[in-house]
């Protein structure tokens, strides 16, 4: 009877294996391709009874050869499974609508392939075929299926030359116990056949028991081979287990190092973000401690451009970029004529209410504190050149509509209060504000 093929698509060389070896122990001939242009050249020459299509590969996709070779007459019968990782109702009815009949987990049992290919007829619907012992690696270490793929690659690999080496030397082991017995049991010269036949039959026994003594030494030789090969196996098996456990508890390390790497990480940025913000806060302070400016006086003048040259001086230090916000306010003040000098601040004892004038309309408020001298105003522009924009000046007239202190009725406070509250109103505040907080 004619042996059936199968051929596995999959650029994954551990995938191909674990697989072969499942559609080995059902007696089919399997063959590989290790990518889906691979597989369609085979199939120019060769007509498998079923083909497992890996979906992700590099260049064709899965889904694009399952494509091909169902528009290809000479190939559209072919049973085509997808065997990949990818899951969903959605994922399948896209598969079958290409012409596959199924979708195969990665992490497949054996008796789910057997009744695959049952389904398929591809094998007998009451095969059963037992795995053989030195194919149970999987089985017995399902740990290996959450390992990163080069490692688990690399330790298959060590399985695959360890049980060659042992199949190697069983059969050298075979054909040396073959050999003897063989020299146990030759057919005698033709002088020991005369002396035979002169003789008695005491040599018929004699030959007997030489042969029973030739097997009695093949199934002791045999058992100590199997011994031995059960010895080697265990052993490889631990070596396995104490590498699997090693690998673990390096993960265990690193991990818990990048924690603690994070951890230490997270609190310095938060210190230094603390000691930056409390750098800028009293720097801010220090500025606003001379807020107020008389009236009649430049909001920003030459005494006041010492101050910022400082402040400025101190945020390069600290490595500050963002603006630097200058709020100028305009105090209502309680004006009566004052002669040649215009109108004046009124500090008498009567009510604010008998002043000529309390305060300046919104446009004239407002430019009053836009108000700033040369020195001042070059100063703006030269340090937004020098720091390439790290540092900006935004100079705002906010005029007399944020008073810090609010005005009580002109009729309850005489002209001196008043204007003291004015005094107290006509102020900057400054803040700075980082580009991180923008």
């Amino acid at each position: 009877m004619l042996r059936k093929t199968a051929l596995i698509v999959d650029d994954s060389k551990s995938a191909r294996v674990v697989l072969k070896r499942i559609l080995e122990t059902h007696e089919l001939d399997v063959d590989t391709a290790e990518s889906a242009e691979t597989a369609l050249d085979y199939l120019n020459e060769h007509r498998p009874d079923v083909i497992f299509m890996d979906h992700l590969m590099p260049g064709m996709d899965g889904f694009e050869a399952v494509t091909a070779i169902k528009k290809n007459p000479a190939t559209a019968t072919i049973p085509i499974m997808m065997y990949t990782s990818q899951q969903g109702e959605v994922y399948v009815g896209q598969a079958r609508a290409l012409g596959a009949v199924g979708v195969l987990p990665k992490q497949v049992e054996p008796v789910e392939v057997s009744k695959i290919l049952r389904s398929l007829r591809v094998i007998d619907a009451g095969e059963q075929k037992q795995q053989p012992v030195e194919e149970t690696v999987e089985g017995d270490h399902p740990t290996l299926a959450g390992v990163d793929q080069d490692i688990r690659t690399l330790i298959l690999d060590l399985f695959e030359q360890q049980r060659a080496v042992l199949r190697r030397d069983l059969l050298d082991s075979y054909e040396t116990i073959a050999s003897r017995v063989a020299d146990e049991i030759r057919a005698p010269e033709p002088e020991a056949e005369k002396r035979a036949a002169a003789g008695s039959d005491n040599g018929v026994p004699g030959l007997l028991q030489a042969a029973v003594a030739a097997l009695v030494v093949v199934v002791v030789i045999f058992g100590w081979l199997y011994w031995q090969r059960e010895q080697n196996w265990q052993d490889a098996r631990r070596q396995n287990e104490s590498l699997m456990q090693a690998l673990q508890q390096q993960q265990a390390i690193e991990a818990q190092s990048i924690i603690e790497n994070q951890r230490r990480l997270d609190s310095f940025q938060q210190s230094i973000g603390s000691s930056f913000m409390s750098a800028l806060s009293a720097i801010e302070w220090g500025i606003n401690q001379n807020a107020q400016y008389a009236f009649n006086e430049l909001p920003l003048d030459d005494a006041r451009l010492r101050q910022f040259e400082e402040a400025t001086s101190q945020l390069l230090n600290l490595g500050f970029s963002g603006e630097v916000r200058v709020e100028t306010h305009t105090g209502d003040f309680c004006l009566v004529a004052g002669g040649t000098n215009g109108m004046q601040p009124a500090f008498g004892e009567f009510a604010a209410e008998q002043c000529d004038q309390i305060g300046f309309d919104v446009a004239e408020a407002a430019e009053q504190g836009s108000q700033q001298s040369v020195s001042f105003a070059n100063f703006i522009n030269i340090t937004q050149e020098q720091t390439q924009g790290s540092i900006r000046y935004n100079v705002v007239s906010m005029g007399s509509s944020s008073p810090v202190i609010g005005y009580p009725s002109p009729g309850d406070v005489s002209a001196r209060a008043w204007n003291d509250i004015a005094a107290t109103n006509n102020r900057i505040e400054v803040s700075l504000i980082p580009d991180d907080n923008r």
